[in-house]
């Protein structure tokens, strides 16, 4: 029998979060207050020593990485530690143990445990090339900046590759490859285009909205079908700098109605208005 490594934890901001690891849900966190208030903790937190996250090519949250040794990195439970530390529960109570298995690699560790616990949404898995890829690129960047804003990975990738390329077996794969998948390599140019919509669109439309497919693909069917692309480029960016806020939200708030759902609404509202 392996006996378990418990880690002593005399304050709640030793703890880290490891960059690239899936976002934690207030819902989650809730749901998980709740069972703390009225079962106390029954499953302990699995966390190493952040020095290890380093080693393993990896990155903290919000940490430099010469300060890496200072913080238990959280593999599994990061909705259990928030919540038991908002409930301001004593820390002396808490049990924090290392991995039972040292041998298997910090990424397939973090993937394995939380696949047992919780099935993994697609963009959960961008925790895979984040954690195992030195070198990344601008389309690579983005697509974290998306996961860590709870995009599905589908929408992730329309606007970040251009594509609906980006497969989680892919970012899975690319564990062992230590490439990031190949439409994220080949996609610096549709980013760099992609991103300035985007972030002109993040002026008048909420995360929710964007996190759908309704706008990037419209702008991408409009691009593919341009026959001056990059007029329609900088076109397009102007379009959604001067879209109203009354414009953007009847575009984002249409409701289907008995002769169309609210897919086609949308639609002729963005052939309307942009």
């Amino acid at each position: 029998m392996k006996n378990l490594n418990v880690f002593e934890i005399f304050k709640s901001s030793q703890f880290a979060f490891i960059k690239g690891n899936r976002p934690t849900d207030e819902k989650a966190i809730k749901a998980k207050k709740d069972s703390l208030a009225e079962y106390g903790m029954l499953c302990p937190i699995t966390a190493v020593n952040g020095k290890a996250i380093i080693a393993s090519g990896g990155h903290l949250t919000d940490i430099a990485d010469e300060h890496a040794k200072d913080y238990y990195a959280v593999l599994d439970g990061q909705h259990r530690l928030k919540a038991y530390l908002e409930l301001g529960l004593p820390l002396e109570d808490l049990v924090v143990i290392e991995p039972l298995n040292k041998g298997v690699a910090i990424a397939l560790l973090i993937a394995e445990m939380n696949i047992c616990t919780k099935t993994w949404k697609g963009s959960d898995y961008m925790a895979a090339p984040a954690m195992a890829i030195k070198e990344t690129n601008a389309a690579f960047d983005f697509a974290m900046e998306l996961q860590r804003r709870n995009f599905p990975l589908s929408t992730i990738s329309f606007w970040a590759c251009g594509n609906n390329k980006l497969k989680a077996k892919d970012l899975v794969a690319s564990l062992k490859t230590r490439e990031m998948p190949q439409c994220l390599q080949e996609a610096d140019g549709w980013c760099a285009k992609s991103r300035k919509w985007f972030e002109a669109a993040s002026e008048k439309f909420t995360a929710k909205f964007l996190a759908k497919k309704y706008l990037i693909t419209f702008i991408q069917d409009g691009y593919n079908a341009a026959d001056d692309a990059s007029a329609y480029t900088s076109e397009m960016e102007e379009k959604l700098k001067n879209l109203t806020q009354w414009q953007a939200d009847k575009i984002q708030n249409a409701c289907k109605t008995s002769t169309q759902t609210q897919e086609q609404i949308i639609l002729d509202l963005l052939r309307e208005h942009l």
